[in-house]
């Protein structure tokens, strides 16, 4: 009981992390999926110098680990002058780290679409440009959604990487109330519930959605 009457009292506190965990998510997957798309597009360029650069980039983030890259941001680039605040850091951090998974996502899914779609839409005239939004992304999205939906479920879970920079996000707040409390295991274990209650939600949310879009499909 005595652990209930703690969690009840910490958890308008952890909530307020959450709220802040909300925004990171959703502002670090805007830069990936569009940083994502740049990437696959570059990947796919004809222009050899634009490849070989998309290519060396995904090479080298994909095997630097997130925290890593979130220093760097946070830490090594104010030594040259570029100051980041806690919530800039990581959302560049986490949006570069996941450009590369999405770029290679979304180069997957490209290259998948049938051969013949694109050799019709060239008969036809078709722009280059014009070609891959009416044509190739409508066939190819349906192959990006599976992949992309576990990304954003990796996504959410490295966000707890953050609190090693100061953003108040959930892990930030559990921190804080164990330094309070001096219950680290209570606290801890109280985020990680909310974590899989909002882990639970969105996999649910985003497998609901990606039904509903394979039945309109059918």
């Amino acid at each position: 009981m005595h652990m209930v009457r703690l969690w009840a009292q910490y958890l308008p506190q952890m909530l307020k992390g959450v709220g802040i965990t909300l925004e990171l998510t959703g502002a670090s997957l805007g830069v990936a999926i569009i940083f994502g798309f740049i990437l696959a597009i570059a990947r796919l360029s004809k222009i050899r110098l634009m490849e070989i650069i998309a290519r060396w980039y995904i090479e080298i983030v994909r095997a630097i680990p997130v925290l890593v890259i979130l220093f760097i941001a946070y830490y090594s680039l104010g030594q040259i002058g570029i100051k980041l605040s806690g919530m800039t850091a990581a959302i560049v951090s986490l949006g570069a780290f996941y450009a590369t998974q999405f770029g290679e996502i979304f180069r997957g899914a490209i290259l998948g679409v049938d051969r013949g779609q694109k050799e019709a839409a060239a008969a036809l005239g078709m722009p280059g440009g014009l070609m891959m939004r009416k044509v190739i992304l409508p066939q190819a999205f349906f192959s990006i959604l599976p992949p992309a939906t576990n990304q954003l479920s990796n996504l959410i879970k490295d966000t707890s990487l953050v609190f090693t920079i100061g953003v108040a996000d959930l892990m930030f707040q559990a921190y804080a109330a164990a330094s309070t409390t001096f219950l680290p295991l209570d606290m801890l274990t109280l985020a990680g519930i909310i974590y899989f209650v909002f882990y639970i939600i969105i996999s649910k949310f985003l497998a609901r959605w990606e039904l509903n879009v394979q039945q309109r499909r059918s």
